[in-house]
């Protein structure tokens, strides 16, 4: 009796350790390549824990979800990297009066984007409560806060175009 309570007790504790820590199994739904005007910055790699079905939660922000960058370019200097952001950003606000409001964060988050190279992979993990992370080479740069700013950065990839929008979803279109 002793034993099975005791391995029980352990069995939850594990199990609670790995929630705290949002260790999910990621299921990546799609990729494809991000556009700017004429400059293809960067591929995009959609994951979202196992289970994960509904295109519109998603695309609401409303599930937890993982988006991996990997640069093109040969080199793109931090002021280039900074510039992709904030139009990317500006583009995918809701208005542009909740833009100039939130110039501090967005100002903060462009301060700690550094430079790249062609293959560098950035991670950003999005949970709804917490907001977004960034994960460079396994390290965590920036915790994204506040809402506008994590639905403006969610939107600039999910929503920048029908072609893009699409092969991200690709996994998920084909089940339904």
């Amino acid at each position: 009796m002793k034993k099975t309570t005791l391995l029980t007790l352990t069995t939850l504790l594990l199990c609670n350790i790995c929630k705290a820590q949002n260790v999910e199994r990621w299921i990546n739904i799609g990729e494809g390549t991000y556009q700017q005007g004429f400059i293809y910055p960067y591929k995009l790699k959609l994951s979202v824990p196992y289970g994960v079905r509904s295109i519109e939660d998603i695309k609401q922000g409303l599930v937890a979800i993982k988006i991996d960058l990997l640069w093109l370019p040969n080199t793109t200097e931090k002021q280039a990297v900074n510039k992709i952001f904030s139009k990317q950003l500006e583009d995918h606000y809701n208005n542009l009066e909740n833009y100039k409001l939130s110039k501090n964060l967005i100002a903060h988050f462009l301060k700690k984007l550094p430079s790249t190279k062609r293959h560098d992979e950035w991670v950003f993990v999005y949970y709804p409560d917490v907001g977004a992370k960034l994960f460079i080479d396994d390290k965590k740069v920036h915790h994204i806060v506040g809402a506008e700013l994590n639905r403006a950065l969610l939107q600039s990839w999910l929503n920048n175009s029908p072609v893009l929008t699409s092969n991200l979803f690709s996994r998920l279109l084909k089940l339904q």
